[in-house]
């Protein structure tokens, strides 16, 4: 009977000290953001669980840090030197703590402000029931708890990946080469087959290829059109050469379309030209 009245007691007083020890913390106002108020309410909890258990001075140790945070003074993390820590909870604790000062670091506290405050009493919950290492319920209940809070604080502050545009895709391209050609012509001087050479350089295997032959207003009208003719063939042939088997498109307009407008009769050299059209 007497060891029961005891522990009646005991248990009585327990719960005096936790309704006493955190009702006026647990109603304070807090100070500050929502890190602030995550953290005290997460150390008025802890603080009520150590009384619950009759653990007056861990009890005390949360209240005085959730007195702290409803203050707008927010405590760190406990350091690692405040707990006597064995093997192998102290090396999973170091860890743990830079993860979670890194974190802190990189402003979590504003960008995941609940989830950071979690991680934070969650952390000082495993330290403190890995110091007792009595429970390992207990501590893995907490240590779990910490992972899962900073699994969604770290994710908050990874960098958004910015979308990809889509670049769009171009259309075929149609680019022209001009062949110039010496006056009543049909012959590719050495300007010319320079001109043939380049444009062979730019064609891909599956360009659509067309070639015009043009004159000037020189002589006659059919004449132009029989030598606008003769130049398109030349170069149809220099393409060939060259080692171009694409089909090619011939057109023929003679002294009509000139690229520089003249009065008849007059030689214009750029009108005695050749077009060759690549579509790729």
């Amino acid at each position: 009977m007497k060891t029961f009245a005891r522990l009646t007691a005991i248990a009585v007083a327990a719960s005096f000290l936790a309704a006493c020890g955190t009702g006026e913390v647990a109603n304070m106002s807090v100070k500050g953001g929502n890190f602030n108020k995550g953290l005290h309410s997460g150390y008025v909890k802890l603080a009520n669980s150590e009384y619950d258990q009759t653990d007056l001075s861990s009890g005390d140790d949360f209240a005085s840090r959730a007195k702290m945070a409803a203050m707008g003074k927010a405590s760190a993390p406990e350091g690692i030197s405040s707990r006597k820590l064995v093997p192998p909870h102290k090396g999973q604790l170091v860890s743990a703590r830079a993860r979670l000062v890194s974190a802190l670091g990189k402003g979590a506290a504003k960008k995941a402000p609940g989830q950071a405050a979690k991680a934070q009493t969650s952390f000082d919950c495993w330290m403190e029931q890995a110091e007792e290492n009595i429970q390992p319920k207990d501590i893995a209940a907490c240590r779990k708890a910490f992972n899962a809070a900073m699994k969604r604080v770290e994710a908050a502050l990874a960098p958004k990946k910015k979308a990809k545009k889509k670049k769009k895709k171009k259309g075929p391209q149609t680019t022209r080469y001009v062949v110039y050609f010496d006056f009543n012509s049909a012959k590719l001087n050495k300007a010319g087959m320079n001109a043939v050479d380049y444009t062979v350089s730019q064609i891909k295997k599956r360009a659509k290829i067309s070639v015009t032959g043009y004159a000037d207003r020189s002589g006659k009208s059919d004449y132009n059109s029989i030598l606008a003719t003769k130049r398109a063939n030349a170069v149809i042939r220099a393409l060939e050469k060259a080692g171009v088997k694409n089909d090619i498109a011939v057109a023929v307009f003679g002294e009509k379309n000139p690229a520089v407008n003249s009065g008849d009769g007059k030689r214009e050299r750029l009108n005695r030209r050749v077009e060759i059209s690549v579509k790729q």
